[in-house]
């Protein structure tokens, strides 16, 4: 059990224009170990249909020698996340749906719009309906994928938290911006790392971003809403102050996922410079349009 400390500063007393903004996320917090199809994951095996083929990359590549020397040979795609509603029952699924499979080629893409980085595919699929599951079993990885884009399989642990956006989702206002000074000064803990958005892998809420903010527009004009974030970290050493789960104070972390630099990531994933995907759709067309954004420090 994951459980995030409560948040430690009455925002009502500095922020009081903030709490209208307030978002509850689902936090899903990574645990190494051993998931099978029928769970959800963070890395783990899918439920796939038999039915259906593999999907596979035949886009372009960079670092063609990763790729068996050809930059245009197909690569097997990698889970990245697996949820079923059982488990996470807060996600928007489609009417008829009950389970969110996303995965992503693990090479960089030079002809990407959101810049070379790993490249996501979504589906939402009925799992009554996925039938007899794919008895090949789900290829491996390219031994050769690089560093940081295939996630160690992990179960997960949902917890629902409240946030609020980060400051760069606000117009600025120097009365404002002093005031989250204020809060700093008069109790220690930081507006942005400690008290707005949650870090980590979570579904719902407020985007962490790294840089500003770049919000999709739907084809009906109307900005998409956040699904998803898949993050390096969980958090790092300064906002782990707040967000690190109450249970991993004072517990031997393993210091090969624990460190300054890269923080806690039982994951092990490192996506460009330890930054974020976020998928991102609009509930309110029929058809569920989707896309993603990509930003790293």
């Amino acid at each position: 059990m994951h459980t995030t400390r409560a948040q430690p500063v009455d925002l009502a007393d500095y922020l009081p224009e903030l709490l209208p903004m307030a978002r509850t996320t689902t936090r899903l917090h990574p645990c190494p170990g051993y998931p099978s199809m029928s769970d959800s994951s963070v890395g783990g095996p899918l439920r796939w249909p038999a039915v259906e083929a593999w999907p596979n990359c035949s886009m372009p590549h960079h670092a063609p020698d990763d790729v068996a020397g050809d930059p245009r040979k197909p690569v097997p795609l990698v889970p990245i996340v697996q949820l079923y509603a059982r488990d996470v029952s807060e996600l928007p699924f489609p009417p008829g749906t009950d389970l969110l499979q996303v995965l992503w080629c693990p090479f960089d893409h030079p002809e990407e719009d959101e810049g070379p980085w790993p490249r996501p595919i979504l589906y939402w699929r009925n799992e009554a309906a996925v039938g007899a599951r794919l008895a090949a079993g789900m290829p491996e990885p390219s031994e050769n994928s690089p560093f940081g884009t295939v996630p160690r399989p992990c179960l997960i642990d949902p917890e629902q938290v409240v946030e609020y956006p980060s400051p760069d989702e606000l117009a600025y206002q120097p009365d404002r911006a002093s005031r989250m000074d204020a809060v700093e000064a008069a109790t220690g803990w930081s507006y942005f790392r400690h008290l707005s958005v949650a870090p980590g892998i979570k579904v719902g809420g407020w985007p962490r971003w790294t840089q500003p903010p770049r919000w999709p527009e739907c084809i009906c004009g109307r900005r998409m809403e956040h699904l998803l974030t898949v993050s390096s970290r969980e958090y790092d050493v300064e906002s782990g102050k707040r967000w690190a789960p109450i249970q991993h104070v004072g517990a031997d972390i393993d210091p090969q996922v624990d460190s300054i630099e890269r923080g806690f990531s039982p994951t092990d994933l490192c996506i460009g410079d330890m930054g974020g995907m976020y998928l991102f759709i609009c509930p309110r067309c029929p058809d569920v349009p989707w896309t993603y954004r990509f930003d790293c420090s």
